[in-house]
């Protein structure tokens, strides 16, 4: 259960490129559950220019940059890389498939996580609580410290490794999220910054990402420029075309 918490953290965004796979496996916690939808303006997709600043557990540093195109009906996750190679990633129900030159070099098997991503909550307004439905989390505490509503969420029942999460909210958006395992160890923390309206959907455009592991730590910061929400052009990036499924 630990493993597969840690499969869902970082899929909000996915690695640089070349990141390598058992810190991708690792670096990716999240959620458990299915977001709640909320109602109002009818967001359905978002992209953005992305860039990834990573100091990897070895103490080596990584920069990626490109693009992201989500469309939340068709339900592909692309990165378009620019650097430090031009490849594409698509993120397709269970699978990810990588593109050099226009041409599949790598089909990965993945977790079901697109709703998971910042961008899915975002467009569905369930990024303020994280995601977090009470099917699997209960809150079990809410407090107020300089300025932020912390909720504290925990399981209801045993999970094996699964801990609590502590969520913040500051003036009504998502701040920082806290991940713990059963035994109250800390795993990692997320910070959401800087948000911006476009098109009156509120996104922000920086997240910093700290993960623990064995006493060293992976430290990313994911910026975000140039968004666009709800824009009927680059259907080749939103409904990127695959190979048929075997």
């Amino acid at each position: 259960m630990l493993y597969y918490l840690f499969i869902k953290l970082n899929f909000l965004m996915l690695p640089p490129p070349k990141f390598k796979t058992n810190i991708f496996s690792f670096f990716i916690l999240c959620f458990l559950i299915i977001p709640n939808i909320s109602l109002g303006q009818q967001f359905f997709r978002v992209e953005a220019d992305i860039s990834i600043k990573t100091k990897n557990f070895d103490g080596s540093y990584q920069l990626s940059m490109g693009r992201i195109y989500y469309d939340k009906n068709i339900q592909k996750l692309v990165y378009e890389f620019i650097f430090p190679e031009k490849e594409t990633w698509v993120i397709k129900d269970t699978f990810v498939y990588k593109f050099a030159n226009n041409k599949l070099y790598a089909q990965t098997k993945s977790l079901p996580l697109i709703k998971s991503t910042i961008f899915h909550l975002s467009l569905n307004g369930s990024l303020s609580n994280f995601g977090l439905s009470s099917n699997i989390y209960e809150i079990t505490n809410v407090e107020k410290d300089q300025g932020q509503i912390i909720t504290t969420w925990e399981t209801k029942e045993d999970f094996g490794d699964l801990g609590k999460v502590m969520i913040s909210n500051k003036n009504k958006e998502l701040f920082g999220v806290i991940f713990f395992n059963s035994k109250d160890k800390m795993l990692g923390k997320q910070f959401y910054k800087k948000y911006t309206i476009v098109n009156n959907l509120n996104f922000p455009t920086e997240i910093v990402q700290i993960m623990y592991l064995d006493g060293k730590e992976n430290h990313q910061i994911t910026t975000f420029k140039n968004i666009e929400v709800n824009n009927i052009k680059n259907e080749n990036y939103y409904n990127y075309p695959l190979p048929a499924s075997k």
